[in-house]
């Protein structure tokens, strides 16, 4: 919190006002969650459950403009692999692209294989579809239906025994340009940066690991806005002692043991590779799925989970 001076003056007033502006956007930040947190459903489950957690699929038009349509392939195996396994899917936001696409009919036509496997969970009763800023349409930010699927603002799963909470919830709620203007945003993205994608522009919305290139002043600042906003809901998970699961980011995240509970999928656009969580015999894990170089003798693609952090058992956190 910024500590203020007994007078502010005008000569002093340029040096606040970023602190200022940063605690009163914490404070809508953790206020919104506070409200959507009190009106999330509630749906239980235990130690035989399992919970699969992806996010920020983005599926879009199958144009040059689609981050998907690289993925599709990897993401589809993955989801029959958990389909099969008896796991609950569980879309943390963001599965559609909605900001440059208008219309929902033109995504799933796009990606029919896609959508045949979500609805296989729907139908199997073990699909939970959250809602993303990039799935709003219009100005509803807590309900968006998609054809035969319904996404919800967020929800709450509680442990049958232990009565642990796990708070899921997209998380641009915490990010002022998804969520209080994603109207102007949204616009930007339809009208100027679709266009600039079909162009062939990088995506550089798309985060690639620092280590691999050098930063330029533009990756700069979507990390710096980017831990602005982090900041806000991990500060939010460790005050209200409250395991938190987002996506939004595209940065997985596994929590410490002892450290604010806030966890994250990470996405599923990043070229060859997706990231998740998974939760089965009361344990959480990340992983990553990884397509490789190599066909099998039906000419599909390989693919290959790893496991990127041994499971935690989810009673070591609050």
């Amino acid at each position: 919190m910024a500590t203020f001076p007994h007078t502010i003056t005008l000569r002093s007033l340029p040096l606040l006002l970023p602190d200022l502006v940063r605690d009163a956007w914490r404070a809508i930040a953790h206020g919104s969650l506070d409200r959507i947190y009190h009106r999330a459903p509630v749906v239980p489950f235990d130690d035989r459950s399992r919970l699969v957690f992806l996010s920020d699929s983005h599926r879009g038009d199958n144009s040059r403009a689609d981050a998907f349509r690289g993925n599709e392939g990897l993401f589809n195996q993955a989801l029959a692999h958990y389909h099969d396994a008896g796991f609950t899917y569980v879309e943390v936001g963001d599965g559609d692209e909605l900001w440059q696409n208008r219309s929902f009919a033109a995504v799933r036509h796009a990606h029919p294989r896609t959508f045949d496997l979500i609805e296989r969970f729907h139908h199997d009763g073990r699909l939970h579809m959250l809602l993303g800023n990039h799935d709003i349409q219009g100005l509803n930010r807590r309900k968006m239906t998609k054809g035969t699927l319904t996404a919800q603002e967020a929800l709450i799963l509680q442990h049958q025994r232990t009565g642990q909470r796990l708070f899921t919830i997209h998380g641009h709620q915490a990010d002022a340009t998804a969520d209080q203007m994603h109207v102007i945003s949204r616009l930007l993205v339809r009208r100027v940066w679709k266009r600039l994608l079909l162009l062939g522009v990088k995506d550089v919305h798309r985060p690639q690991p620092l280590e691999e290139h050098a930063p330029g002043p533009w990756d700069r600042i979507m990390e710096w806005l980017r831990a602005e906003f982090v900041d806000r809901l991990v500060e939010w998970a460790d005050k209200s002692n409250q395991v938190l699961i987002c996506g939004h980011t595209h940065r997985p995240a596994l929590a410490q043991v002892g450290a604010a509970p806030y966890f994250n999928t990470g996405n599923c656009v990043d070229p060859g590779v997706i990231t998740g969580l998974e939760i089965q015999h009361g344990a959480i894990a990340q992983v990553r799925w990884v397509a490789r170089s190599e066909v099998d003798a039906q000419g599909v693609q390989r693919v290959e989970r790893r496991l990127l952090t041994p499971p935690r058992p989810l009673r070591l956190y609050p």
